[in-house]
């Protein structure tokens, strides 16, 4: 079985596939534009790091933002993104530079060195920004089970989950959600500013406001 891959034939269809396994993928794009839209400022700085093939991003350009950066590994999935949209970066390393909001959704589970890869988040993020991470926090037996139970619902097939569960099982790099805020935490977050924003089986979102 070959390893989980963002090829082209992935990138063809990324969101089809990510909505049916990826738990409240399009509610969590709805909050962080609401969370954008909290600011009263259209021309905020937004990078979505990990932005695959752009759904976010147009999402964003439609209600109104103009200053939007992405930033993946996979040439094959920017290719995909609305060129029109935004300012798009190939590469595997956090991009220099300061941020009003800084999306990280569902990237981080494939990172070996988050601690070094969100202390350059907090770093580029300017006073008052947030960070928005979405990620994989949990690869217990029980949890998995009604994780996948949504995956059906959704229409995938017994093989599909199997196939994918095979496939990502070395590529992935699974941190609890109190391991999450504990990082946070020493990069400079305070706990009051730490909020769990959605979360599923398996899967949790945390905005982290930054004050100094």
């Amino acid at each position: 079985m070959k390893r989980w891959k963002f090829d082209k034939e992935v990138a063809a269809n990324f969101v089809n596939h990510a909505s049916q396994h990826i738990p409240n993928y399009h509610d969590v794009i709805d909050q962080c534009i609401d969370v954008c839209n909290s600011y009263d400022d259209k021309s905020i700085k937004i990078i979505d790091v990990g932005c695959a093939t752009g759904e976010t991003i147009n999402r964003l350009h439609i209600n109104g933002f103009r200053n939007l950066y992405g930033v993946d590994n996979s040439q094959d999935m920017l290719e995909q993104c609305p060129q029109h949209a935004a300012t798009y970066y190939l590469s595997d390393k956090f991009p220099k530079g300061n941020f009003d909001v800084i999306l990280v959704n569902w990237t981080l589970h494939f990172i070996e060195d988050k601690v070094s890869y969100l202390q350059s988040a907090y770093e580029c993020l300017n006073e008052n920004g947030v960070l928005i991470i979405s990620d994989k926090i949990s690869k217990d037996p029980k949890a998995i089970r009604f994780y996948h139970n949504l995956k059906r619902k959704n229409g995938v097939s017994e093989k599909d989950i199997a196939e994918k569960e095979s496939q990502v099982e070395d590529i992935m790099f699974i941190n609890n959600l109190d391991w999450y805020k504990d990082i946070l935490r020493s990069t400079g977050f305070k706990s009051n500013n730490i909020h769990i924003i959605n979360a599923y089986w398996c899967f949790a979102t945390i905005a982290a406001f930054k004050e100094m």
